[in-house]
């Protein structure tokens, strides 16, 4: 029986057993009834198995549980989503931190373009990768465009909308998309270097897919999604697509999932792993030091997963987002490596010489 294991870190309370644990996630993931009421077939090709477990701290377990490939249909990127974490979701003390990827490879796509499809496509070599974002929420289109402007006069790589930027009365979606593309591709031309637009097409699944046609047809370079807004799915959906756009995720609305260490889903599972095997070519994951609180360990080890060989896909892109500042790009890139996007926001509009001078300082960082 082909099957496939996931990796769970248990937090063990008082008064409670890691073996009754382990017994409700594998029934309650699969045949979500008590084990005396099954018949012996459903047990032997349906049940979870727990494949192994260590004891990594006081009252916290890592335990491996084998689940049967059938349990998810074919190509069933839902149904993995449930079985996954599906009720044991509204359990505490469950936390993923793993997935036999090599198992499910038939089933996820996984980025079109990854590192180094990236790096051919946009031939940008050796080096990390800049990334600002337009913002804010009530400009106008032309007002973006300006900004669009300015920022790939100083040589940033990728211009994104801001995740909140969406399709408001201040900028409508196809009205700003047009205008940033006409915009660098200007600029382009006078610098003899592109500078790559990525608008953001989070919507309800249908319409962003319409977006991302959209996009593709009016010539963004790729795109922005929020996979926990617009659906994971969606996002896996878009990254099979012939136009071939590629895709960068924001966090916005996962936090829940990665906050609290005794459950959810660790930040380089998340990020590094899952977006990766649906499809994000860019990982944008709150960065240590700013206003989020993810530690350098956590940030780090989203890196490695977003770039692990271990994985049946292409490596994505890691974009750490928040709490760099331009002066500091450098000491970024040495802490993260050249394999990486640095996405900057705040730091950039209020640096004292101005969006095009920001963008030269941070491009400068990247290169010497």
């Amino acid at each position: 029986m082909a099957t496939f294991a996931v990796t769970y870190l248990l937090a063990v309370q008082k008064g409670e057993g890691v073996d009754k644990k382990i017994e409700q996630i594998c029934l309650e993931q699969s045949a979500e009834l008590p084990r005396k009421v099954l018949s012996k077939s459903i047990i032997d090709e349906v049940v979870g198995r727990p494949r192994g477990r260590e004891q990594v701290a006081d009252g916290r377990f890592k335990v491996v549980i084998e689940w049967p490939l059938a349990n998810i249909g074919k190509e069933d990127i839902i149904q993995f989503l449930n079985l996954l974490y599906g009720n044991v979701s509204l359990q505490p003390g469950i936390q993923v931190v793993d997935v036999e990827w090599s198992a499910l490879s038939e089933f996820f796509a996984g980025p079109q373009f990854g590192i180094e499809g990236i790096r051919s496509r946009y031939q940008i070599t050796g080096r990390p990768m800049s990334a600002t974002a337009l913002k804010p929420l009530g400009s106008s289109s032309q007002k973006l465009a300006d900004l669009a402007q300015q920022f790939a006069r100083g040589g940033i790589d990728i211009i994104k909308d801001d995740h909140g930027i969406m399709d408001q009365k201040y900028a409508p979606f196809e009205e700003r998309l047009t205008s940033c593309v006409s915009t660098l591709k200007e600029v382009a031309q006078k610098r003899g270097r592109k500078t790559y637009y990525f608008p953001n097409i989070t919507a309800e699944a249908w319409e962003a897919e319409e977006r991302y046609l959209r996009a593709a047809e009016l010539g963004a370079d790729g795109v922005l999604i929020c996979p926990h807004i617009t659906g994971l799915a969606t996002m896996h959906r878009l990254a099979r697509r012939e136009e071939q756009l590629p895709i960068m995720a924001h966090p916005a609305f996962s936090g829940q999932l990665t906050m609290n260490e005794l459950q959810g889903f660790a930040p380089s599972f998340l990020y590094g792993q899952l977006w990766r095997a649906l499809g994000a070519d860019f990982v944008i994951y709150p960065n240590t030091g700013g206003r989020f609180s993810y530690s350098l360990a956590q940030c780090k080890a989203i890196n490695n997963c977003s770039r692990s060989s271990d994985l049946p896909f292409s490596p994505s892109w890691p974009t750490p987002a928040g709490g760099i500042s331009v002066e500091k790009v450098r000491h970024w890139r040495n802490e993260y490596g050249p394999d990486t996007c640095l996405l900057i926001g705040g730091s950039l509009y209020k640096y004292a010489g101005g969006p095009e001078e920001a963008a030269k300082v941070f491009s400068k960082q990247l290169i010497d």
